[in-house]
């Protein structure tokens, strides 16, 4: 017995073909929709830019539903002045730039009242570093002589600035150098040494100690809480010992969280899922990026912060009691 083909026939297997494809659309898992996020960082070729890709690479990983893309900025004003524009949702900044646009712009910065932390990712470090043929062994004792302090209006510059003039170092002169050149300068004649203010180990300062002889210069104690009562953003922070080449002991310095920061109106949940992460990542982060060695241990993360906390962030690390996890 032949079937005859008819058009009767067709569309009732039509009709069960579409009646199984819905049951089984109806009855299928529901896929999670992809959150897109940028983060901005800075130039590519800075510690602020390794740290921002390690911490979307992070999260990314960490979780399907979540894709962090990274996108490169001039630093931490621009990025400020994007997430205030919402041109990205997360965004790495200075905490010296953080506290000025939380205080609605106090100096020349952009302000934003309702920037908020997430996490400390970072610090920012003072490093003074000298040949020993200078002679000198702190800070003060360039007085009376040239040291290169980075580009100008760079951090490392601003912080020098701040440093000279809480120590009254009248004589001390500042010069505008790429710190990656610096190194070729610094002969007791041009420059007595270099200044960097970046996460630790800084590459022109390390290439010099490197090449020759160095001391990592030190400040006094009283010169240090002299420094920080003017500049209520820095903190107190240590160069480790073993840093860089030929450094045998800790070295008492000054510095500055560098945060990664939101807008007080990004959905809590979804940033209480984001510092889970970064909290759960920090060994690995670590491991991605050597500036953050600092970052992953104790309470970094939420303590000494010149801003608040986002509440989806407070929420997770007041969680962190609970679970008996240190703080």
């Amino acid at each position: 017995m032949k079937w005859k083909r008819t058009p009767l026939l067709y569309a009732a297997v039509l009709l069960a073909c579409l009646s199984s494809w819905a049951w089984l659309a109806a009855h299928a898992p529901e896929r999670e929709e992809l959150t897109v996020l940028t983060i901005a960082t800075a130039d590519t070729g800075g510690t602020m830019y390794q740290v921002g890709s390690a911490v979307a690479q992070a999260v990314t990983q960490a979780d399907e539903s979540i894709k962090v893309n990274v996108g490169a900025s001039t630093g931490s004003a621009m990025n400020v002045r994007q997430l205030q524009e919402g041109g990205v949702d997360l965004a790495l900044v200075s905490g010296d730039v953080a506290q000025s646009a939380y205080r609605a712009g106090e100096g020349s910065g952009p302000s934003m009242q309702s920037l908020r932390a997430v996490a400390a990712v970072y610090s920012s470090v003072s490093t003074w570093m000298a040949p020993q043929s200078t002679g000198a062994e702190y800070v003060h004792d360039l007085d009376g002589r040239a040291a290169g302090v980075g580009p100008q209006d760079s951090s490392s510059q601003l912080a020098a600035q701040a440093a000279a003039q809480a120590l009254g170092l009248d004589s001390l002169t500042l010069v505008n150098c790429s710190l990656a050149s610096a190194p070729q300068r610094v002969d007791g004649r041009d420059l007595s040494a270099i200044h960097g203010f970046s996460g630790s180990p800084i590459p022109g300062i390390w290439e010099l100690a490197n090449q020759r002889a160095c001391v990592v210069l030190r400040y006094e104690p009283e010169e240090l809480s002299e420094l920080l009562r003017r500049n209520s953003a820095y903190s107190l922070e240590r160069i480790p010992a073993g840093t860089y080449p030929g450094q045998a002991e800790d070295v008492e310095t000054f510095g500055l969280k560098c945060l990664l920061c939101v807008d007080e109106d990004l959905d809590e949940d979804l940033v209480y899922q984001l510092t889970e992460i970064l909290w759960e990542s920090r060994a690995a982060l670590a491991q991605a990026c050597p500036a953050m060695q600092a970052a992953v241990q104790g309470d970094y993360f939420f303590t000494g912060l010149p801003i608040p906390l986002h509440p989806g962030a407070q929420r997770f690390y007041d969680s962190l009691e609970g679970q008996g996890d240190p703080r």
